[in-house]
């Protein structure tokens, strides 16, 4: 865990550094119109075009959760064209980063209303190949008496589909040849940097789900 933490915390401090060095603005925000719905797959697929760029990915969102670290993803099962580097042949995620900080690219602002019909027919295209599943969280406990929360047990929880509108961005070490193993961590070759209101649940028929609290 501790290893992915630093992974993160390189790949927030890269792209702060590429902003101030080059001295550009990534992501020029989009009309409703304009905005490009694709699945996890069809990103990775041309990684090097999509860069860079503001799009919609739908996928299926992952977590990975302990008791200090909470981080999500979207990604997608068998994907034709996935992302190869030095051998490398990289997972089908994108990693999903909402805590912004001074330096990074912005993410998109705005609100977009996104096309229902564009999304279904994406997720429809996803289900043909990629199964939810699930992932561990920890569960916790209060004691009303002294009003303590207290670690109790991990347990299964479903993962969901879900559709983000951001920035995509690439990790830090996607060129690096650091063998067929790879550079450990999340072994993500793509960020997605957007708002926390942009990151949107989604039901099987493409149907907004309630915020979570």
């Amino acid at each position: 865990m501790e290893r992915e933490r630093l992974n993160v915390q390189s790949s927030v401090c890269w792209i702060i550094a590429f902003m101030l060095f080059t001295g550009i603005t990534l992501g020029k925000e989009k009309s409703n119109d304009q905005i490009e719905v694709l699945t996890v797959c069809e990103v990775l697929g041309d990684a090097s075009h999509h860069t860079d760029a503001v799009v919609a990915v739908v996928g299926r969102m992952e977590r990975s959760v302990s008791l200090i670290d909470r981080y999500e993803f979207i990604s997608q099962d068998r994907c034709e064209s996935p992302v190869i580097t030095h051998g490398h042949v990289w997972s089908n995620k994108i990693q999903i980063l909402t805590d912004w900080e001074a330096g990074m690219p912005k993410p998109p602002s705005e609100k977009p209303v996104l096309e229902r019909s564009a999304i279904a027919a994406k997720l429809s295209t996803i289900r043909k190949t990629t199964k939810l599943g699930f992932h561990q969280e920890p569960q916790f406990r209060v004691d009303r008496g002294s009003r303590t929360t207290t670690y109790s047990h991990t347990a299964s929880v479903p993962n969901e589909w879900a559709v983000v509108y951001g920035l995509i961005v690439p990790v830090p070490d996607l060129n690096e040849n650091c063998g067929v193993g790879g550079c450990g961590g999340f072994d993500v070759p793509l960020i997605v940097i957007a708002e926390s209101y942009n990151v949107h649940r989604l039901g099987a028929d493409a149907t907004p789900l309630p915020a979570e609290r």
